[in-house]
């Protein structure tokens, strides 16, 4: 072993000292790799809103011509038509009323063409406004399914394998949208892209986090929350500059390719051998991890302290069940992740999905939103840095709860503006839930012992994507039509109550990581609950 290494005189080690020997003497090799994992962040911006680029709809400034003889017809015989909306020119039809000029019929003077137009999605009528948000609610659908899937492949067939099926999944649904003109087949291509996306970046993000020491996870976790920032202009910027709506999708495929190929050249995490109780590969791993740095030891003459742990449970789908029932405290701390994954994921993307409706402007909206996102993340870790996770996370969920409650008055900003106290309120807001939502990544991925990261980080990130489904239809739906105290309020009561949740949890940034749990247990009992 290298002179000078803290372990030349050591033959009994956790894996957490090894990690943490290797990290300090790492190269830029080592740096490379690990700054390499959450890459996918950056496209998945844009794989989750590029339906809001896609899919915009005309407005009754957008001018029209006609398209089809029909409609040539019926505006020579009526010629006001031609100054009306389209969605206004009607007819009852056995109680039910339709629309006389069909998407066929018309010709719209838009900059870029849009999946609205053509599969008829843009008048509120019947369920068509419904079916148009459910393109973008159900990309979450297919998340849950992925992080289901997920919660038992991540711990049965690693981190780095998993994320390889996700990778090739979320590539190849986005490209098939380049060929798309059939809603159903658009339908299909979310559900792909949720499964795909989120499975590779909770395996890339669980593999970092088994990578970094943890008085360094910190800022690792607000690397991936960067990125995922980075991501927001060019996702407006695909929005923009691309003008039809198949080839950004074309364009996103190319972009997830780019940002995806670490997957298939990272190294397995030797937590995941550990914990599958095969001492070879985890030892395999860290040399491998070991070769990016200056500290190049022969593991063989290392014994893994963590090893006995490990090899005294069967790692599988049925025991980790069990295991919620032999130790309570793992239960009680996972049921409380999901209530938090749940509230700041409805929030977080029922904004992110409504900008087009809060704020005038969605690209700002959207160039905001991504800057909120950043700074948001600076806040959140720059207060975990100093009052611990615990507290950092109750400060960002009662300022969520604040902006919220300051959106409800009906007030307008000035007389030639559209902004109002909602617009700015909400920008704020949303600063606020995108810190929480920084954290309780990293939150999450610390209370979660290595036994059940993957099940628990899933589970969480899965109701998360249950409330992710149902914030667009809430901003975009149910709003314009229910008092905003209604919507506003309620965000700010779940908040609050997520607030107290977290009160029940246990700070983490002083402990060694579990490996089991046992360890989540003993972890509890030497908590102290206080602010």
């Amino acid at each position: 072993m290298e002179e000078g290494s803290l372990l030349q005189q050591v033959e009994t080690v956790t894996t957490d000292r090894v990690l943490e020997e290797l990290f300090l003497r790492r190269t830029w090799k080592y740096t490379l790799l690990l700054l390499s994992l959450p890459l996918n962040a950056l496209a998945s911006s844009s794989t989750v809103f590029i339906t809001s680029f896609a899919g915009i709809n005309p407005t009754k400034d957008t001018k029209w011509s006609c398209a089809s003889q029909n409609c040539k017809y019926m505006t020579e015989n009526n010629t006001s038509l031609l100054s009306k909306f389209p969605c206004e020119i009607t007819q009852e039809v056995n109680g039910r009323t339709e629309l006389l000029l069909k998407p066929s019929d018309i010709k719209w003077e838009m900059p870029h063409t849009s999946y609205a137009t053509e599969f008829d999605l843009y008048c509120d009528l019947g369920s068509r406004k419904g079916l148009e948000t459910l393109l973008s609610s159900f990309y979450f659908v297919g998340e849950m399914v992925g992080l289901i899937m997920g919660s038992f492949l991540y711990d049965h067939f690693g981190r780095k394998k998993t994320s390889i099926v996700g990778c090739l999944t979320v590539v190849l649904s986005t490209f098939l949208g380049t060929f798309c003109h059939d809603f159903y087949f658009l339908l299909a291509i979310r559900f792909l892209q949720g499964i795909g996306s989120r499975v590779t970046i909770t395996g890339m993000y669980i593999l970092l986090a088994e990578l970094i020491p943890l008085r360094y996870r910190n800022r690792g976790t607000f690397w991936v929350h960067f990125s995922f920032a980075l991501g927001y202009p060019i996702a407006a910027g695909i929005g923009y500059f691309v003008q039809d709506w198949n080839y950004m999708f074309l364009v996103t495929s190319v972009l997830q390719l780019l940002c995806n190929i670490q997957v298939f050249l990272c190294i397995e995490s030797p937590r995941y051998h550990l914990i599958r109780g095969n001492e070879k590969l985890a030892k395999q791993s860290l040399q491998a991890l070991s070769a990016l740095t200056t500290a190049k030891f022969d593991m063989e003459n290392v014994e893994l302290e963590d090893l006995g742990k490990a090899q005294d449970r069967k790692q599988t789908f049925w025991q980790q069940l069990i295991d919620f029932r032999t130790y309570p405290s793992l239960l009680l701390e996972t049921l409380l992740q999901m209530l938090l994954w749940f509230v700041i994921g409805m929030s977080y993307y029922g904004f992110n999905f409504g900008w087009g409706s809060i704020v005038p402007d969605r690209y700002i909206g959207y160039a905001m939103a991504g800057l909120g996102h950043l700074l948001g993340s600076l806040l959140v870790f720059s207060a975990i840095s100093r009052l611990g996770r615990r507290r950092a996370i109750m400060m960002m969920l009662v300022g969520a709860a604040v902006f919220y409650l300051a959106a409800i008055p009906d007030v307008k900003l000035g007389p030639n503006t559209e902004w109002t106290l909602e617009s700015v309120s909400s920008l704020v807001g949303v600063l606020f839930i995108s810190g929480c939502l920084a954290g309780i990544y990293l939150w999450s991925a610390e209370l979660a012992p290595t036994s059940h990261r993957g099940i628990v980080v899933s589970a969480g990130s899965s109701v998360a994507r249950v409330g992710s489904f149902l914030g667009p239809y809430i901003f975009l739906n149910l709003k314009p039509v229910t008092h905003k105290s209604v919507t506003f309020g309620g965000l700010a009561f779940l908040t609050l109550l997520c607030a107290f949740g977290s009160f029940l949890l246990v700070e983490t940034g002083d402990r060694e990581t579990p490996l089991t749990g046992e360890d989540v247990v003993q972890r509890r009992r030497s908590h102290r609950y206080r602010i």
